[in-house]
C-alpha cells in the first residue's frame, strides 16, 4: 500500500516541522522522519550528524537556561503518539500544530543536542 506523504506530513510532522524550525530551514528540506516508523530515530541522528551535532531523548526537566529545545508530550488527537513543540526555557515558542494546543498535558521528553566534539 503505497502512502500519501504528503497528506501524512501535513497531519503527522509536528516533528519535521520543529527540527525545521530548530535550523531555521524550510520543512520541504527536512525529511519526514517518522515514516517508515522503524528507522525513524536513525534518521533523526543522522540529520543531525550531517551538522555536527549528536543527540537523544530523555525525560522533559524544566531548566533556568534560555536554551532552545525541542520537547514532546502526549498528543491530544493522537491517543498512541506523541507532539513535539518548541521551548525556549520553559516556555514553548513554535508549535507546529495551527491551534497551538495539541499537546495534552505537560511534556514529558527532550530532545538533548550536543555539539560532536
Amino acid at each position: 500500500m503505497k502512502r500519501n506523504i504528503q497528506k501524512l506530513r501535513a497531519t503527522q510532522g509536528c516533528l519535521t516541522d520543529c527540527v525545521a524550525y530548530y535550523f531555521n530551514i524550510h520543512p520541504q528540506n527536512v525529511p519526514f522522519f517518522i515514516y517508515p516508523r522503524e528507522t525513524w530515530m536513525r534518521r533523526l541522528k543522522s540529520f543531525f550528524a550531517k551538522r555536527g551535532l549528536r543527540i537523544f531523548w530523555c525525560p522533559y526537566t524544566e531548566t533556568n537556561k534560555k536554551i532552545i529545545r525541542l520537547v514532546v508530550g502526549n498528543s491530544k488527537k493522537w491517543k498512541t503518539l506523541a507532539h513535539c513543540v518548541v521551548y525556549k526555557g520553559n516556555k514553548k515558542i513554535y508549535d507546529p500544530n495551527p491551534d497551538g494546543n495539541a499537546m495534552k498535558g505537560k511534556p514529558t521528553h527532550q530532545l538533548v543536542i550536543k555539539s560532536r566534539n
